[in-house]
Formats: C-alpha cells, sequence, structure tokens
C-alpha cells in the first residue's frame, strides 16, 4: 500500500513538473521562421534571425537639393539564440546626379539576442522579443551631405507578434552618440500590417524620437508616417515600396520621400 501510495504521489508530481515545463514553454526559444506570414517593415529591423541580404533605395520628392541614397544590409544568423547585422556604407548622391555633392554614410554592425521567440503556425500564432546592441562608426564624414549622422552606440529591442493574417512590429531604444555629428536619445519604431495572401502584404509604419536639434540648440521630437506595400516575387525574394512623410518640430509642411526595399534570403 505504502509503494502503491508513493508511486500515486511521484506520478502527481510528475504530472505537476510536466505542466511547470509547458507553461515555460513560451519563454522557450525556437526556430521561428516567420518570413512566410510576418513582413518586414522598410525602416524597421526585424526581430527574427536569419541569413539575408537588403538593398534599400531612398529618393527625395521635396527636398532642396533632391537626393538619392542607396544602402545595403546582411544579416546572419549564428543559432536560434545569437545573431548579427551588418549597415554597409550608404551611397548618398544629390542631384544634379554625378555633379552634385555626395558621400558614403557610416558602417554599423550589432550582435542580436533572442530573448523569446514562440511559434504556432498551426493556429497562425507567433510572438518574438530580441535584443540588440549596434554600434556606428563614420570613416569620412560629410555633415554638408549628409548631417545628423555620425559615431554612436545603440542599445534597442525589437518586437513581432502574429495573429494571421494581421502582424505587428516594432523597434525602440537610445542612442548614445560617440564624439560629434549625431545626436543621443530614445527612438520608438512601430507598424502594423496585414498579408494579402501568399503574395502580397501592406503596412503602416510609424516612428518617433527626440534627436532632432533646433535652430537654439535644444532638443526636438521628429518622426514620420510611411504606408508601404510589399510582393514576394517568390519564397527568397521580396519587393518592397513605401511613401514616407517625415515631420519635425517647428516645421509645417511634411518632408517627402520613396523608399523601395530589395530582400533575398538565403
Amino acid at each position: 500500500m505504502r509503494i502503491k501510495t508513493w508511486m500515486t504521489t511521484m506520478t502527481c508530481l510528475g504530472s505537476l513538473l510536466a505542466g511547470a515545463q509547458a507553461q515555460a514553454r513560451p519563454w522557450e526559444v525556437q526556430p521561428c521562421d516567420v518570413d512566410d506570414y510576418i513582413t518586414k517593415a522598410i525602416g524597421i529591423e526585424e526581430p527574427w534571425l536569419e541569413n539575408a541580404a537588403y538593398l534599400f533605395a531612398q529618393g527625395d520628392n521635396n527636398g532642396a537639393p533632391r537626393a538619392v541614397a542607396l544602402s545595403p544590409e546582411v544579416e546572419g544568423k549564428f543559432s536560434d539564440r545569437l545573431g548579427m547585422e551588418l549597415d554597409l556604407p550608404g551611397y548618398t548622391a544629390n542631384e544634379p546626379l554625378g555633379r552634385g555633392q555626395s558621400a558614403f554614410g557610416p558602417v554599423a554592425a550589432g550582435l542580436k539576442l533572442a530573448a523569446l521567440h514562440t511559434c504556432d503556425f498551426s493556429h497562425g500564432r507567433a510572438s518574438l522579443l530580441t535584443a540588440e546592441v549596434e554600434g556606428q562608426y563614420w570613416a569620412n564624414p560629410r555633415p554638408a551631405v549628409l548631417s545628423g549622422q555620425g559615431n554612436a552606440l545603440t542599445a534597442q529591442i525589437m518586437w513581432a507578434q502574429l495573429w494571421y493574417p494581421w502582424f505587428a512590429q516594432g523597434e525602440a531604444g537610445y542612442t548614445q552618440r560617440v564624439g560629434s555629428g549625431i545626436t543621443s536619445g530614445w527612438f520608438v519604431n512601430t507598424s502594423l500590417g496585414h498579408a494579402i495572401g501568399t503574395a502580397y502584404a501592406v503596412q503602416l509604419e510609424v516612428e518617433m524620437d527626440n534627436q532632432l536639434t533646433l535652430d537654439d540648440g535644444s532638443r526636438g521630437v521628429e518622426g514620420s508616417v510611411m504606408p508601404q506595400i510589399a510582393y514576394h516575387l517568390s519564397g527568397q525574394w521580396l519587393l518592397a515600396l513605401g511613401e514616407q512623410a517625415a515631420f519635425q518640430q517647428g516645421q509645417s509642411q511634411p518632408h517627402w520621400s520613396t523608399w523601395l526595399m530589395v530582400e533575398r534570403d538565403f
């Protein structure tokens, strides 16, 4: 009788431990390839870890002078928990192209750590939370062409939530300048999107930060709104187009620019 009672007690304890482990699983990092369900927003770092390359193109529509910028980026995945980001120097050229001022921008590299990655694609659900520390270095500063850039260290968190066909993603953090050229401050960027079938997705991206320096030297707020549409050319290729309206404290008119993003998964 005592043996039977002991065995029953151990069975109950085993069930309780299994239940506790099941409750803990949502905080475990799982292989979470959400690219087929969550489409990366143009201006937000993705919280999932992957091997991919990006090319961003931005054209000012009402700048003075107008400019075109090309920016390449590489993402790498070391494991289910650890990844990296490498922003190669982008190239900005002012009109008239070929004769206006131009410059190569900073290079940046960061490490990503997945804190929460859980997926249940059978029900169209996923939750992701990732932390990143990134350093930025500008070897050849040209503030007359690229203002507001410089050496900096940034810490941020990135998140995404999937309720297919709806999804949300975002990033928030703090940039600390190292030297001159850039303003220290916080930033937050988030978007809400909707998948249209398996090929298309639309979303609205909203950004805000306090890294604007006003004419009197005080700190100001700036932000942007960018509706965008994306098309999955294949399982490896993604094309996204967005129209951004940027706002700055003290200015009544937005600054418009067109963005294009090309992604290649590996």
